[in-house]
C-alpha cells in the first residue's frame, strides 16, 4: 500500500513556497494565500516586501538560483513598475529577508531612502549581472556576509564552514519550463515546479513533469540535477527505470465542488547495494551530523550503524535489537529530512544473549 503524505507540511507552509508554471484548465487550482503551498509563478509577483516600519518596498519580482548548491541566491524586488511593466530591480539576499505571516509579507530591515540608494539589476545583461563579485557587493550592502567564494579567492582550509564556489546563477522564470532528461539523452519531461524556502535561502525539491501529461509529476533533490553546457537543459544521472522510481507528486483534480490538491507519495525507490557514500554539500552533511546526533540523544543501542545522505537522499545501514529500535532511528532521520527521502536498510538481529 502507499502511503501519501502533504506536499509541505506543518510550520513549512509559513516559509515554502511552491514556484511553478500557470496551472492547465484541468490542473488542481493552486492556493491563492500568499504564504500557501502551491503557488504559480504569476502569484509570486503579488507577494510584496517591506520594511519595519511598514512601507512598501516594492514585490517580487524573480528569484537568482543556484540549482547546483541548491541555494535561493538572491531575491529579485521591483518598486516603482506601473502595471508590470518598468520599475527598478533590486536584488536582495534572502536571509536579509524575514516572514511574516500576519501582514502575507516580508520584511527587509531597511529604510525606504536605503532601498532606493541600493544597485539596480538590468535583467536582460543577465550573464554579466550573475558573477559573484557583483552578488557579493548587493550582499554587503544588506548587511549579509557570502556564503560563497568570490571571484580570484580560495577556499579557506581551517575555517569550520568553508565558502564555496557559486554555481551557475538563473534566473527562477528561465529554470521553470526547462527540459530534463539524462546524460543518455532520454528525456524524463520539464521543470514543472521548484519547492522554495525563501527566508532560509534554500532550494527544497523540484518537481519534474511528464510529457503530454499533467498527472505524473516526480520529485528530485535539487542538487542532483546539473546544466548541460548550453545551460538549456537539466541533466539527472537515473536510467528511465531508476527515475521511475522517485517520489511522485500525486495530482487530484478538481471535482464536483472539491478543490484540487498534489500528495507525496513515500520513497518506493530500490534499496541500493552499493558502499555507502555521502555527498560534501553543507546541506547533505548537515543533514547527516544532525541525524547521527539525535540518534546518539536517544540512547538506542545501534552496535553498528551508518549514516550517508547524498544529494538529499538518506541511506540508513546497519543492525539494531528491535523492530521498535529500526522504526525509531527511521523517524528520528524522517524528521530530520523527509519521509520519502529516507531509505531504511537497517537490519534487527536481536539482541545478543549473555550468561
Amino acid at each position: 500500500m502507499k502511503i501519501k503524505y502533504n506536499f509541505l507540511a506543518g510550520a513549512a507552509l509559513v516559509t515554502c513556497v511552491l514556484l511553478s508554471v500557470s496551472a492547465q484548465t484541468a490542473q488542481p487550482e493552486p492556493s491563492h494565500e500568499r504564504f500557501g503551498n502551491e503557488k504559480p509563478v504569476n502569484d509570486m509577483t503579488h507577494v510584496y516586501i517591506q520594511n519595519n516600519q511598514g512601507e512598501s518596498l516594492g514585490r517580487i519580482k524573480d528569484l537568482a538560483i543556484d540549482l547546483i548548491n541548491g541555494r535561493i541566491v538572491e531575491v529579485l524586488v521591483v518598486s516603482g513598475d506601473f502595471l508590470g511593466i518598468g520599475g527598478k530591480i533590486v536584488a536582495v539576499p534572502p536571509l536579509a529577508l524575514t516572514a511574516d505571516t500576519v501582514a502575507g509579507v516580508y520584511r527587509l530591515n531597511f529604510s525606504k531612502e536605503v532601498f532606493k540608494a541600493a544597485p539596480a539589476i538590468d535583467r536582460s545583461e543577465w550573464v554579466d549581472t550573475g558573477r559573484s563579485k557583483r552578488i557579493a557587493t548587493a550582499y554587503r550592502y544588506f548587511g549579509q556576509d557570502p556564503y560563497f567564494l568570490e571571484e580570484g579567492d580560495t577556499a579557506s582550509r581551517t575555517a569550520s564552514r568553508p565558502k564555496v564556489s557559486l554555481g551557475h546563477v538563473e534566473r527562477s522564470v528561465k529554470i521553470v519550463g526547462m527540459p530534463v532528461g539524462n546524460y543518455q539523452g532520454e528525456q524524463f519531461g520539464e521543470v514543472r515546479a521548484l519547492t522554495l524556502d525563501i527566508p532560509n535561502g534554500r532550494i527544497l525539491s523540484v518537481t519534474v513533469i511528464a510529457p503530454d501529461t499533467y498527472k505524473t509529476m516526480s520529485v528530485v533533490p535539487a542538487m542532483a540535477l546539473s546544466f548541460n553546457s548550453a545551460r538549456d537543459r537539466l541533466l539527472l544521472d537515473d536510467t528511465k527505470e531508476e527515475f521511475a522510481n522517485e517520489p511522485r507528486l500525486v495530482a487530484t483534480e478538481s471535482a464536483f465542488g472539491q478543490k484540487g490538491h498534489s500528495k507525496r507519495e513515500s520513497y518506493q525507490g530500490p534499496h541500493t547495494s552499493v558502499a555507502l557514500v555521502q555527498g560534501h554539500s553543507y546541506r547533505d552533511e548537515d543533514r547527516t551530523a544532525l541525524i547521527n546526533k539525535n540518534i546518539r540523544a536517544s540512547k538506542i543501542d545501534v552496535g553498528n550503524l551508518d549514516v550517508g545522505t547524498m544529494y538529499g537522499r538518506v541511506t540508513l545501514r546497519g543492525s539494531v535489537n528491535t523492530e521498535a529500535d529500526k522504526l525509531s532511528i527511521g523517524e528520528i532521520a524522517s524528521a530530520a529530512s523527509r519521509l520519502e527521502l529516507v531509505d531504511n536498510q537497517i537490519t534487527v538481529n536481536g539482541p545478543v544473549l549473555t550468561k
